[in-house]
C-alpha cells in the first residue's frame, strides 16, 4: 500500500438484526479479497464498550489509520464513534459509516449471500473513498481584539453586559444620538412594555459604567473584511464626524426591527384611529382615554396573522395603562377569533375585574371602520355587530427596516422574503418580539462569543475538521462562490485589482459545499472531504453494478436519512437502488455526476432534503442546474436524458421515499442498460471533460441564485435565454473535448474532415473546435501538401 494508508473494515453483528439476515462470513472473506484493506473482522457490537476497546486494539496494533464500519446509521453512530476513535489517532474525516441493517438487511427480500454481495459493493465504495482520503490538520483560531456590538438595537446592550460579567471586553457601535434617549423611546420599538423600561435603564446604566465597555458613535456599516479572530469594520462619516474603521475579534449585530403606520383601509388617520405606538406616546404623555376605547388586533387581516400575538399581548399591557388612568373608560380588545390569547389564568381573571372585554370576531363579514363605530362578524351567532369607540387603536405594521438591511447586507446576511435567512444576529429585526425577547436573544448570541473567546484564550478554538479550502494558485478571484455561498464563509479580499484569491473563514463556513462544486477553477475544495473522494466511490460503485442495479446519492439530512428510518421501520423495497451518504446534496460536483456513467452506471439518483428545508439553504437549488447540465450532455452521447434525476425526501415520510426509489428504478428497467460501443464510451469520456471545462463551469455557476432572485447574468432576460446560450457552449465544449480525445489516441496527426467522420459530426463544428484549441495552445497544426494537420498538445 502507499502513502501509509491502512484502511481496516470492522463488520458489525447488531445482535440478531444483521448477522441472520446477511452472511457476514462470506462479506468478511469477498471484503479482505480488496488490495485496498488492511485489516477485515466481525464484531458483535462495534459501538458498545467491548467493541470499542476491541477496535482500539486493533487500530493501533495494525497501525490502521482509516476505517469503515458495516454496521447502523452514521446519522446516529458516526460522532460517538469519531470521538472514541479519536484517543487512538483517528482524525475527523477518516471515519466513514455503511448501514448494513436499515439499507440492506431491514428491507430487502434476499437470501443471506445475495444480502452480503450488496453490502460489499457499499463497502468498497467507502473503501475507495477512504483510499482517496487526504488528512488535513485543523486550524487552530485566534481571537485577536474585542467584541464588536453593531447595529444599536436593545439586545446589543444585553450583549455587553453578559460579556463583562465574564471579563470580555466589547465595543458598542452606535449611531449618533443613540445613546441620548435609549430608555425614553423604548415605547417607540416596543409598545405597552413600559412596565421593563426601568429594568431597561438599570441594564444601561450598567453598561455605561462598566470598563470592559466602551462606546463609539458611528455612521452606517460601510464594509466587513477579514475573518473570525481578526475582523475590520468600516463605518461610514456621520454628520461632523469621521469615517472609522474598528478592528474586533467578533462581531455581533443586534438590530431593531421598525414599525410602519397602518394602512389607511383601516381607517388610520393618526386622530381617533392610531396606532399601539401612538397609543403607547400618549399614555406616557399623561393623555387620557375616555369613552369607549378598542383595541383591534387586526394583523390577521393585514396578511401578518403571525404578528397578531405581539400585538394582542401590547393591547392587553396598554388596556391596563387606559384603565390605570381612567376608571370610567369603557375597553374592549377586539381579536380574530383564530389567535389565541395570550392570558394566564391569572390574567384572565384580572382582565374580568378591569372590566377589559375580549371580543373575537370572525371574516363572515368584511371588518369595517366607519365613523365612530366599528362592525364586525360575531363569529358564533354570525351576525353582523358594532362596537361603537371614541379612539380606536389598531396594529401598526412590522418591517424589518431601511437600516437594519443594509446594515445587515454589509456584514454579509442576506434577506428573503423580508426576513433575515440566517440568525447570526439578535433583536426583533431577525423576528418580530417582545423587549424580553430581544433582551434573550442578545445574551444567547454573547454567550456563544463567551464561549469562543474562552476557547481562544485556552488555545483550544479550532476550526471544524471539514470546511472549504482555497488554493490561491487556482483561485483568480472571480467571487463566484462568494455570490452563491449563503454561510458568509467566503471572504472578500481587499487589494489593487482583480484576480485577488479569496479566503475561507474557518469559523463561519458550515461545510455545505454547494460552492466548490460550483468553483470554475477547482480552487475550492471539502477538506477531508473531497471531490476526489466522492468520484471514487461513486467510480467503485458504479464497476460493480449488474445491469439494473442503480448507484444513488442521497443527503444525509433527507433522501439517506429518509432510508435509514425506512430500514428502522422494516419497510420492504427493491435491492436495485445502492444509495452514498453525502452531507449536502449540493456538495455533488457534475464531475461525480459523470464519473458514474463512464465507470458503468446505466442511471443516477439524487435525493436531497424538501426544498424548503435544506439544511444548507439551497443545495436542491444548485443541483437542479447541474443535474439540467449533465441532461444536455447526456442527449449529446446519444443517451436518454432521463437517465439521470434529482428527488427529494424528508425523512419523517420514508414511504414517500420508497415510492421515488420504485418509480426510478421502473424507469431504469424500461429504460435497460447503456449499449456501450466505443462511440459511446469515448462520447461519455468526453461529457466528463465538458463538465470540467472552465468555461462550462462558469455558464453554468453564474446562473446559480436563491429561489426568490429573478436576474439573469449578462444579457440574458430570462430562463429560456439562458438555457440556450448554456446549450450551446456545452456543444462546443463537447464538441472540443471529443475532438482532444481523439486527437490523445491518435498515432499521427488528423485532419479536420477525417476527425468528423470518425466522430460522426458535421465538419464546421469541428473546424471551429480546432481552430479555438489551436488559439489555446491546445493542439498544434501543421501542413502537409496544403491540407491542415491537427495533433494534441495539452490535454485538459
Amino acid at each position: 500500500m502507499t502513502n501509509n494508508k491502512k484502511i481496516g473494515v470492522f463488520l458489525c453483528q447488531c445482535g440478531q438484526r444483521i448477522d441472520p439476515k446477511v452472511d457476514l462470513k462470506g462479506l468478511e472473506e469477498k471484503v479482505s479479497q480488496n488490495p485496498l484493506v488492511e485489516h477485515v473482522s466481525i464484531e458483535p457490537f462495534p459501538c458498545m464498550t467491548p467493541g470499542l476497546e476491541t477496535m482500539r486494539r486493533v487500530i493501533t496494533e495494525k497501525g490502521l489509520n482509516r476505517v469503515v464500519i458495516a454496521g447502523c446509521a452514521a446519522r446516529i453512530m458516526l460522532g460517538k464513534m469519531e470521538r472514541e476513535l479519536a484517543q487512538v489517532g483517528l482524525v475527523e474525516g477518516s471515519i466513514d459509516m455503511v448501514n448494513l441493517r436499515d439499507h440492506v438487511a431491514n428491507v430487502h427480500d434476499l437470501d443471506r449471500e445475495q444480502m452480503a454481495e450488496k453490502g460489499l459493493k457499499l463497502i468498497n465504495a467507502a473503501v475507495a473513498g477512504m483510499d482517496a482520503f487526504v488528512p488535513l490538520e485543523r486550524e487552530q483560531v485566534d481571537i485577536n481584539g474585542p467584541v464588536l456590538i453593531v447595529g444599536g438595537g436593545v439586545a446589543g446592550f444585553a450583549a455587553a453586559k453578559y460579556l463583562a460579567e465574564r471579563n470580555v471586553e466589547s465595543v458598542i457601535a452606535l449611531p449618533p444620538g443613540e445613546n441620548d434617549d435609549m430608555v425614553t423611546r423604548m415605547h417607540q420599538r416596543y409598545p405597552g412594555e413600559v412596565m421593563y423600561h426601568e429594568r431597561y435603564g438599570r441594564l444601561v446604566e450598567f453598561v455605561d459604567n462598566h470598563p470592559l465597555v466602551s462606546k463609539e458613535t458611528v455612521g452606517d456599516v460601510v464594509s466587513l473584511m477579514g475573518r473570525v479572530g481578526e475582523y475590520e469594520v468600516t463605518f461610514a462619516p456621520y454628520a461632523e464626524g469621521e469615517a472609522k474603521m474598528i478592528k474586533a475579534g467578533l462581531v455581533l449585530a443586534c438590530l431593531d426591527g421598525e414599525f410602519r403606520r397602518p394602512d389607511t383601509r383601516f381607517g388610520y388617520d393618526g386622530i381617533s384611529v392610531i396606532s399601539l405606538n401612538e397609543a403607547q406616546e400618549r399614555l406616557l404623555e399623561q393623555h387620557v382615554m375616555p369613552g369607549d376605547v378598542v383595541f383591534w388586533v387586526n394583523d390577521h387581516d393585514a396578511g401578518t396573522p403571525e404578528f397578531s400575538y405581539l400585538s394582542a399581548k401590547s393591547a392587553w399591557a396598554m388596556a391596563q395603562q387606559v384603565r390605570d388612568a381612567s376608571a370610567t373608560a369603557n375597553i374592549t380588545i377586539l381579536y380574530n377569533h383564530e389567535m389565541r390569547v395570550p392570558l394566564s389564568g391569572q390574567e384572565r381573571v384580572l382582565s374580568r375585574k378591569l372590566a377589559i372585554k375580549w371580543q373575537p370576531y370572525s371574516p363572515g363579514f368584511t371588518t369595517t371602520v366607519q365613523a365612530k363605530n366599528l362592525t364586525y362578524c360575531d363569529p358564533v351567532t354570525h351576525l353582523e355587530e358594532e362596537l361603537h369607540f371614541e379612539t380606536l387603536v389598531v396594529s401598526p405594521v412590522r418591517i424589518v427596516g431601511t437600516k437594519a438591511t443594509q446594515t445587515a447586507q454589509a456584514l454579509g446576511l442576506h434577506l428573503s422574503g423580508g426576513e433575515f435567512v440566517k440568525p447570526e444576529l439578535a433583536g426583533s429585526a431577525l423576528t418580530p418580539c417582545d423587549l424580553r425577547e430581544s433582551l434573550r436573544m442578545g445574551r444567547k448570541i454573547a454567550e456563544e462569543a463567551a464561549e469562543l473567546v474562552g476557547k481562544a484564550n485556552a488555545g483550544e478554538l479550532y476550526a471544524p475538521a471539514m470546511i472549504c479550502s482555497v488554493d490561491p494558485e487556482k483561485c483568480i478571484g472571480c467571487g463566484l462562490c462568494r455570490e452563491i455561498c449563503e454561510c458568509g464563509g467566503i471572504e472578500a479580499v481587499e487589494g489593487m485589482g482583480g484576480n485577488i484569491p479569496r479566503r475561507v473563514d474557518p469559523m463561519q463556513c458550515t461545510g455545505g459545499g454547494t460552492c466548490a462544486a460550483a468553483c470554475p477553477y477547482g480552487a475550492l475544495s471539502l477538506k477531508n472531504n473531497t471531490n476526489d473522494q466522492r468520484e471514487a466511490r461513486i467510480e467503485a460503485l458504479s464497476k460493480a453494478m449488474a445491469p439494473g442495479e442503480i448507484p444513488a446519492f442521497g443527503c444525509r439530512w433527507g433522501g439517506f436519512a429518509a432510508a435509514d428510518i425506512a430500514g428502522v421501520k422494516g419497510m420492504h423495497y427493491g435491492p436495485s437502488v445502492h444509495m452514498l451518504r453525502v452531507g449536502c446534496i449540493g456538495q455533488l460536483d457534475p464531475s461525480v455526476m459523470a464519473k458514474a456513467f463512464i465507470s458503468g452506471a446505466n442511471g443516477l439518483l439524487l435525493v436531497g432534503c424538501a426544498p424548503e428545508a435544506c439544511h444548507h439553504s439551497f443545495g436542491l437549488d444548485h443541483t437542479w442546474s447541474r443535474v439540467n447540465l449533465m441532461r444536455k450532455l447526456l442527449e449529446l452521447a446519444g443517451l436518454d436524458r432521463r437517465r439521470i434525476v434529482l428527488a427529494h425526501a424528508d425523512m419523517n415520510e420514508p414511504e414517500e421515499f420508497i415510492r421515488t426509489v420504485e418509480a426510478y428504478t421502473a424507469r431504469i428497467n424500461e429504460l435497460g442498460p447503456i449499449n456501450r460501443t466505443p462511440q459511446v464510451e469515448e462520447r461519455l469520456q468526453a461529457m466528463y471533460l465538458a463538465v470540467k471545462n472552465a468555461r462550462v463551469r462558469w455558464v453554468l455557476g453564474a446562473s446559480l441564485r436563491r429561489p426568490w432572485e429573478e436576474g439573469f447574468p449578462g444579457d440574458q432576460h430570462n430562463a429560456m435565454d439562458y438555457d440556450q446560450n448554456l446549450l450551446e457552449v456545452v456543444v462546443e465544449e463537447f464538441t472540443k473535448g471529443r475532438v482532444a480525445n481523439l486527437l490523445a489516441s491518435a498515432a499521427e496527426p488528423q485532419k479536420a474532415g477525417d476527425l468528423a467522420a470518425s466522430l460522426d459530426t458535421d465538419v464546421g463544428s469541428v473546424v471551429e473546435s480546432l481552430q479555438e484549441m489551436a488559439s489555446q495552445g491546445m493542439v498544434e497544426r501543421t501542413h502537409q501538401k496544403g491540407d491542415a494537420y491537427y495533433s494534441i498538445r495539452t490535454l485538459n
